[in-house]
């Protein structure tokens, strides 16, 4: 109640509040830089406000008891300081990210209760992958953006470095080669980082995008701060969900190119099934489904396509399918998930998980199921489909 209070206040009434709840794993990496913090599982409870912000000079004193920036009368300084109070009685901890202007999330993390037979499992069971490519990073706090530079240098990335958007943009305006752009969502500036983004698509057709934020994912769409469908890695993050965002982020990019540059060469000999099947393709990149939809007709197989986890399981409801052709990472629901429930209801369905993501624990245990990694071409969808059509 009193962060709502406190959100209502700095947005005059007028605003956006977002209210949300989920679990965290807070790492090593993170615990470092905090060092009050107890790594572990986590509750985590946010509040977002699109209001005032909270200048930099006073981001250590919100906490104080009696501290409050309220005209005399309006607010006794003890509603932040009690949530402090609260959160470290709890054995939790607390972290406000806020930019002038756009407004303010604090996020509260709790420590997860488990009871005694609840086994500890990894978050995926995934191992950590880098690569070679380079990636430009951009953020405005010197700490955060020295500690990203250093866990992509260990992953064998080759890292350039901004500030702010117009120095990124400078960059890129160069001619140097760059494979990534990793940005924060709100940069200090004129130039704001979805425009920076575009202006570097303009240049360099072939890059690929990457948001950051202190805000929760809910509040950065809900907000309106960027579309819907944008690929965001929210902070904190660790150095292996970072490893495993940006590999996914890449690989969808390197599927674009390799489609587009392959649009109208394709070798029609690979037009010629060895099985035609019934395939719903679940893929919520439209560029990657228009292209993935015609190499499967060009192979002769029919083509339900769908962009979510809802609209495929309404038409898993709805008609008989051969294959569920389906990315891990897909909005509603993991793409694990669909496999399993799509088995339940048609045990006869082979399974193709097409992704950027390596498969986790839960993709592995579908029994059958054939992984495509992106970047795939033709004749490697045609081996994919075969195999799991064959087995």
């Amino acid at each position: 109640m009193n962060l709502a209070i406190n959100s209502r206040d700095a947005m005059k009434s007028q605003g956006r509040l977002t209210i949300e709840a989920g679990n965290a794993a807070l790492d090593d990496t993170y615990s470092e830089q905090h060092s009050e913090v107890v790594p572990g599982q986590y509750v985590m409870l946010a509040v977002t406000d699109t209001g005032s912000g909270i200048p930099p000079e006073l981001m250590e004193r919100v906490f104080e008891p009696f501290f409050t920036t309220k005209p005399e009368g309006q607010g006794t300084g003890l509603g932040l300081s009690m949530v402090y109070g609260f959160v470290k009685q709890s054995g939790g901890h607390i972290k406000i990210y806020s930019e002038l202007g756009q407004g303010t999330t604090i996020r509260i993390y709790l420590p997860r209760a488990r009871q005694p037979e609840d086994v500890e499992t990894s978050i995926d069971g995934v191992t950590t992958v880098g690569g070679s490519e380079v990636v430009l990073v951009v953020e405005d706090d010197d700490e955060v953006r020295s500690t990203v530079i250093d866990m992509l240098s260990d992953l064998g990335y080759r890292v350039l470095k901004a500030r702010d958007a117009q120095s990124a943009l400078a960059i890129v305006e160069s001619g140097v080669p760059i494979d990534l752009l990793f940005t924060d969502v709100v940069m200090p500036g004129s130039l704001r980082s979805p425009e920076l983004a575009r202006k570097a698509r303009e240049r360099i057709p072939t890059i690929a995008v990457l948001f950051t934020s202190g805000y929760t994912e809910n509040a950065i769409f809900h907000g309106g701060r960027l579309d819907e469908g944008i690929d965001l890695l929210s902070k904190p993050y660790g150095r292996d969900a970072l490893a495993r965002k940006i590999r996914h982020v890449l690989r969808n990019q390197q599927q674009r190119n390799l489609s587009r540059s392959s649009n109208g060469q394709r070798d029609l000999r690979l037009a010629v099934p060895s099985m035609a099947a019934r395939v719903l393709l679940v893929e919520d990149d439209p560029d990657i489904r228009a292209v993935a939809s015609i190499m499967l007709h060009e192979l002769g197989h029919l083509v339900t396509e769908a962009s979510d986890g809802t609209e495929a399981l309404t038409h898993l409801a709805t008609r008989p399918f051969d294959v569920l052709m389906t990315d891990l990472s897909i909005p509603g629901i993991p793409g694990s998930q669909l496999a399993t429930r799509a088995l339940s209801r048609l045990p006869a369905i082979r399974v193709i998980f097409a992704s950027g993501y390596d498969p986790g624990k839960a993709a592995g245990e579908i029994a059958g199921a054939i992984f495509l990694r992106k970047p795939y071409d033709e004749q490697a969808l045609r081996t994919a489909l075969n195999s799991a059509l064959q087995s």
